[in-house]
C-alpha cells in the first residue's frame, strides 16, 4: 500500500535539528551508545539553541541533544532577522518532516559504516512497530528484535545482545538467547530500547538544519529534491553533513544520510523509506518474561552501548533469577 501522504500544505511550526548518527567508530566513555533510537528517553540532557524570528510567522526552534555529557551553559538564543522569510530548504524541509509525520506507517533500513557497522530495519507505526537490529561490539555480534506494543517492549535477541543490551548476567543470558523479554517503562533498558520504534520518534532521526535544496536522480532512479544540510557540533561530538532526498509531489522521505569523522574515521549513517502508508501489525508474544524479574547489572557504560565485558559489575536482583 502507498500513501502519497496528506493533500494540503501546511507547515509544520518547529523543525527540529538532529541525533547524532546511529552507529559510531569505538570511542572512550562518554560517546552514544550504538542503537539510533538511542537517541530519545536516555535519561541524557537536552541542549537546546532556539532560534525564534518571525518566519512568515512560523517560529522555529532548533534543538540537539546530548546522550551522555552534561551541557555547558551556553549564551543567550540568537534571534532572527524579523523580516527574514523561510528559506526554500526549510520550507520543504518542514513540509517533509509534517507529511512523514501524519503517515500511518512506513518500512525503512538503515546502513551505517565506519570500524562497527551496523543494520536495522523497521516497521514504524503510529503507536507501535518493530526493528531488526544487527551490529557487532565488544560482546560480539549483536542480534535482537524489538517490538513495541501498547507501550511495552518486547526484546528476542542472542546471547551478546541479551548481555548488552537487557543487562543480564553472562551465566544467565544463554538461557535467554532466541527468548522474548518484556520490558515496561521504568526498567532499566527502556529508554534505550523504546525510541526510534514509532512514526513520531523516526521523525527525531531525519532532523538538522537544511541550507539548500537541488534537484537529484536518486541511486534508486528515483527523480527526487535534495535538501542539503548539517547536524551541528555538540558536546565534543563534531558536526556532520546531512542529505535529505524528498519526492516531488507527496513530500515524503525517500532516503537520508549523514555523515561525521571521529577520530579520523568517517562514518556515513544511510535511511531508505517505502511502504508509506502502510501500518505495521505488532503483536504481544507469547510467554514473554518480565525484565523485572531477572537477575541483571547495568553493563559497563550503560545499556546498550557495547562496552567491554572485562569487569562485569556484581548482579543485583530486579526482581529473581530466572
Amino acid at each position: 500500500m502507498t500513501d502519497n501522504g496528506p493533500s494540503g500544505n501546511s507547515f509544520d511550526n518547529w523543525a527540529y535539528p538532529p541525533q547524532p548518527p546511529p552507529a559510531w567508530p569505538s570511542m572512550p566513555p562518554g560517546t552514544p551508545p550504538k542503537r539510533s533510537s538511542r537517541m530519545l528517553g536516555l535519561g541524557a540532557a537536552i541542549v537546546a539553541t532556539i532560534l525564534i524570528g518571525a518566519v512568515g510567522g512560523v517560529g522555529v526552534a532548533f534543538l540537539t541533544r546530548s546522550h551522555t555529557q552534561t551541557p555547558s551553559s551556553g549564551g543567550a538564543p540568537t534571534a532572527l532577522p524579523t523580516n527574514a522569510p523561510p528559506s526554500p530548504a526549510l520550507t520543504l524541509y518542514q513540509k517533509s518532516l509534517a507529511t512523514m509525520r501524519a503517515a500511518a506507517g512506513f518500512h525503512y533500513v538503515n546502513a551505517s559504516g565506519g570500524p562497527e557497522p551496523e543494520t536495522i530495519t523497521g516497521d514504524a507505526g503510529v503507536a507501535g512497530g518493530r526493528q531488526d537490529i544487527v551490529f557487532t561490539a565488544s560482546y560480539g555480534q549483536e542480534k535482537f528484535t524489538l517490538l513495541l506494543v501498547s507501550g511495552t517492549v518486547y526484546f528476542e535477541g542472542n546471547t551478546a545482545a541479551v548481555e548488552d543490551q537487557l543487562g543480564v548476567v553472562t551465566a544467565d543470558a544463554a538461557k535467554l538467547q532466541n527468548k522474548w523479554v518484556s520490558v515496561a517503562s521504568g526498567d532499566g533498558p527502556y529508554g534505550i530500547l523504546q525510541p526510534g520504534i514509532t512514526v513520531a520518534s523516526q521523525v527525531t532521526e531525519v532532523q538538522f538544519v537544511p541550507t539548500s535544496t537541488t534537484p537529484v536522480t536518486t541511486t534508486g532512479g528515483v527523480a527526487a529534491t535534495r535538501i542539503r544540510g548539517s547536524i551541528p557540533a555538540s558536546n565534543g561530538i563534531p558536526a556532520a553533513t546531512v542529505q535529505l532526498d524528498v519526492a516531488p509531489t507527496s513530500n515524503l522521505p525517500v532516503d537520508y544520510s549523514s555523515t561525521v569523522t571521529l577520530n579520523g574515521a568517517s562514518v556515513t549513517s544511510t535511511t531508505t523509506f517505502s511502504q508509506w502508508g502502510a501500518a505495521p501489525t505488532v503483536s504481544v508474544p507469547s510467554g514473554a518474561i518480565a525484565w523485572s524479574s531477572l537477575t541483571t547489572a547495568t553493563p559497563p557504560g550503560g545499556y546498550g552501548r557495547g562496552g567491554s565485558t572485562a569487569a562485569a559489575p556484581t548482579p543485583t536482583p530486579a526482581g529473581g533469577a530466572i
